[in-house]
């Protein structure tokens, strides 16, 4: 069976529609885990877009991608939150060389003269420093933005 990294990457963009829509306008419904499931499908997504791009056999990687992802802030993040909930807890050193501490949620009701429009954060506390899921989550579409077009890398529009 063939895995086109192509395929990946829509997923990771899906899954970032969603997070971004539960973090700035998700109706009048909202959930307190909506932005934790999000964010963990987004950043299990975003990591695992690597292995698909080493595997895809119409893809020449240019630069090693193993090496960018350390290098890239964001998407170490998002490797050691991947693995941080994959293995409940890091099994080895954590790429970014940070520790996660601990995760808030911020849920948001805004009224309207219809209702009220709800939205709900993440935010991620790693060697004392807050992140915004949201915001690393949009850094993460721009460091493999960057590694794709280094790479020479086009994807056909769906």
């Amino acid at each position: 069976m063939e895995f086109p990294a192509v395929d990946k990457y829509r997923s990771m963009q899906r899954s970032y529609i969603r997070l971004k829509k539960i973090n700035t306008n998700n109706g009048n419904e909202i959930s307190n885990a909506d932005a934790r499931d999000a964010t963990e499908d987004f950043f299990n997504q975003a990591y695992h877009f690597k292995d698909w791009l080493k595997k895809d056999v119409n893809t020449k990687l240019l630069t090693d991608v193993e090496q960018y992802i350390n290098k890239s802030s964001a998407l170490s993040l998002a490797a050691d939150y991947c693995n941080a909930f994959k293995h409940a807890g890091l099994n080895k050193d954590a790429r970014s060389g940070k520790e996660l501490q601990k995760i808030n949620t911020h849920v948001k009701f805004d009224l309207t003269p219809h209702g009220f429009v709800a939205s709900s954060r993440l935010e991620i506390t790693i060697d004392q420093k807050s992140y915004d899921a949201f915001l690393l989550a949009s850094n993460c579409i721009n460091e493999w933005e960057i590694f794709l077009r280094v790479n020479k890398i086009v994807f056909p529009k769906p």
